[in-house]
């Protein structure tokens, strides 16, 4: 058994739902491995999902479809990005009007346990400086409180493909240092505390003390929350933790997505290369691809689902 992170790597409720649930119906999903390129066939059978956590800015594409989820007997969690940016930040991410209406819908089915906040990525620049983040944190905190008991946080890092995107979309942007990031965390994380909500350092450990914990995206004591099965529950507390990088608290699961593919075109984004590739390679998803890579499955077509030559 396992759990399945749908995605880190892309935003799959927000551009991805169909082909989602039509790998759910036909019971597994190829992934192509980011680094040397194997490809795995992942199953998506209820009995063999421990538990989906769907990683959005945009779950409003997959409401519609959570009724068959609960019905096929999965239980599901949600890591919701809402940063509330300006555009040329996030260009295609919905309005916070939008995404309040969403993350409303979704507390309707199992309250706070369903949705958990991420505040992530924290940019600085010219605009959005530390007064800017404190009190637009403040106001995400006053609408997100009755809905969400923790926001995940982390700062920007700043890879060559992000520089990159960040150089041409955002004027005056700057990595800020340790010092300034302990002083803004820890002002974020008293506002949060008077909300009633837990602040949580994402992959930034030297960010973890007083009301800041480490945080756990895939989560043993969330998901165990979340987990009606008692056979599921033993496969759960029978994962490792396996870090995706350093200071990652994350236990094992298995990615379903893929690169260069999300719509949101973030210019902090990790995930996507540059924002044209992944509109290109958006436009090439079919809903019954068995791969989110449009490469590979382009070059596969849909009978390499059941195909001997890739792992399990």
């Amino acid at each position: 058994m396992h759990v399945v992170s749908a995605s880190r790597r892309t935003d799959i409720p927000a551009f991805h739902s169909r082909w989602f649930m039509e790998r759910v119906r036909e019971g597994n999903a190829v992934v192509r491995a980011p680094f040397g390129g194997k490809l795995f066939n992942v199953s998506l059978v209820p009995a063999d999902v421990i538990a989906i956590v769907f990683w959005t800015k945009n779950a409003d594409p997959l409401l519609q479809c959570l009724d068959e989820l609960i019905e096929r007997g999965y239980c599901f969690t949600f890591l919701y990005t809402i940063n509330n940016y300006p555009a040329f930040l996030e260009p295609n991410v919905p309005s916070l009007t939008h995404t309040m209406r969403v993350v409303e819908n979704l507390a309707k089915i199992r309250t706070t346990s369903i949705v958990r906040w991420r505040y992530d990525t924290i940019v600085m620049s010219d605009q959005l400086s530390r007064a800017w983040h404190l009190d637009n944190f403040r106001e995400l905190c006053r609408l997100l409180a009755p809905h969400s008991r923790e926001c995940i946080f982390s700062f920007c890092d700043y890879y060559k493909k992000t520089i990159r995107n960040m150089d041409r979309s955002v004027p005056g942007y700057r990595n800020p240092h340790t010092e300034e990031c302990i002083e803004l965390s820890t002002d974020l994380a008293e506002i949060a505390r008077e909300w009633g909500i837990e602040m949580k350092s994402c992959a930034h450990d030297f960010l973890v003390s007083g009301n800041i914990t480490k945080a756990k995206c895939i989560d043993p004591a969330h998901l165990a929350s979340i987990i009606e099965s008692d056979t599921k529950l033993s496969a759960l507390q029978n994962l490792k933790k396996t870090p995706t990088r350093e200071d990652c608290g994350c236990i094992a699961s298995k990615d379903i997505g893929a690169y260069d593919t999300c719509g949101h075109g973030c210019a902090y984004c990790y995930a996507n290369a540059n924002p044209e590739r992944a509109l290109y390679n958006l436009n090439r998803i079919r809903h019954d691809y068995p791969c989110l890579d449009p490469n590979i499955s382009e070059r596969l077509g849909p009978a390499a689902i059941t195909s001997a030559s890739i792992r399990a």
